[in-house]
């Protein structure tokens, strides 16, 4: 793991910190020091502030580190809300993004939920598939599950960045709801999608992730459609957005949200674990 902080004392606290549970961290106080530890190390994680002296920044350093290592995993922390950072987070495809001040413990809960991602998109893979009484999607269809996850981790970045306004959000999430119940009505027969198919849904995904980014770099403010019986009520949503800010839920368990709150009562009732995450992201 890295921390890449120019602020002595907060990079010597996480770098403790990180160190006292048996995390192995480096700490670095400039984007080119971590460069340089890049080539020695291969770092899984990195934490790292936006703002730093000098002609490359923290998230100048993180496209170059995951231009040279695609998985690595990345923490934003920031006291600055600058408008343009949120969306080169987007586009750097970070895993979360931390204001501060915070408490050590956000950060602790942050690297916890990145720890866990893996093992929770494979679980909720597998329920969905259990939920619609189908195996698991062929082989055929892995490059669409990525893009779906893509988009649902682009989400949880964008409302813990704070750069989408309440109603844009809520537009983006109706948008993303017809894409999501599109591919729970494909997997419920998963043999019957063509390749074709898959890459069409991939595609739909892929133009739904640029538009975010485009609307965020552009500060729009875009009213959601007016409400239906089958979407959300704002003020559910607000409370969902809310949920997603603090970290009580993760981009993985986002993954599950549509089919959940889509579910009959009485067959949500009928599984003590559905029920339980329904709880957790819509009561």
């Amino acid at each position: 793991m890295l921390v890449l902080e120019d602020d002595e004392n907060l990079r010597e606290l996480l770098v403790d910190v990180l160190d006292s549970l048996d995390y192995k961290v480096e700490g670095a106080s400039a984007p080119e020091v971590a460069l340089h530890l890049a080539h020695e190390i291969a770092f899984d994680v990195v934490i790292s502030d936006v703002r730093m002296a000098g002609p490359v920044d923290g998230l100048g350093a993180l496209e170059e580190l995951k231009r040279q290592r695609p998985q690595l995993r990345c923490i934003v922390m920031t006291g600055f809300a600058d408008e343009l950072a949120p969306v080169r987070a987007l586009q750097i495809s970070v895993d979360d993004y931390l204001y501060k001040p915070f408490e050590v413990k956000d950060v602790l809960a942050a690297l916890e939920r990145l720890k866990k991602s893996a093992q929770q998109n494979a679980w909720y893979r597998k329920a969905l598939s259990r939920l619609m009484g189908q195996p698991d999607p062929a082989q055929s269809l892995n490059q669409l599950q990525m893009e779906r996850e893509a988009c649902l981790l682009d989400f949880f970045v964008a409302v813990r960045s704070s750069f989408l306004y309440a109603e844009t959000a809520l537009d983006a999430w109706d948008r993303l709801e017809d894409l999501e119940l599109a591919y729970l009505q494909a997997m419920r027969t998963p043999a019957s999608v063509t390749a074709q198919t898959a890459q069409s849904a991939s595609d739909r995904y892929r133009t739904w992730r640029s538009q975010l980014s485009q609307r965020a770099a552009k500060q729009e403010l875009v009213m959601a459609a007016q409400r239906s019986a089958d979407k959300v009520e704002r003020t559910v949503f607000r409370r969902f957005l809310e949920r997603i800010k603090t970290g009580d839920l993760s981009a993985a368990e986002l993954g599950m949200s549509v089919s959940l709150r889509r579910m009959p009562e009485e067959r949500r009732l009928q599984d003590s674990e559905y029920q339980h995450l329904w709880q957790r992201m819509w009561a």
